[in-house]
């Protein structure tokens, strides 16, 4: 568990050395987000299949819906949301 001193800001990310930064920096170059997905990002939402065992505390297994699966969840969304309303 780590705390906050005075005088630390939270949103300080760790320093990472040259090699993790060209590494980061290639794989961004290359990336292609859905447009679904970074839709999510800026509304701050994301919609993902979480998966846990019983009696498991503390660890959940999931990933970020995408593509085909990502529109079928999104409809039923939008049609759940039309008959409540």
């Amino acid at each position: 568990m780590s705390y906050l001193y005075e005088g630390e800001n939270p949103a300080e990310e760790a320093k990472k050395s040259n090699h993790v930064q060209r590494k980061i920096e290639k794989c961004q170059k290359d990336r292609k987000l859905d447009p679904h997905v970074e839709e999510q990002f800026g509304g701050g939402r994301l919609l993902a299949y979480i998966a846990s065992r019983p009696d498991q505390c503390g660890r959940d297994d999931g990933y970020i819906l995408e593509g085909k699966e990502l529109e079928f969840y999104m409809k039923k969304i939008q049609k759940k949301g039309k008959g409540a309303a």
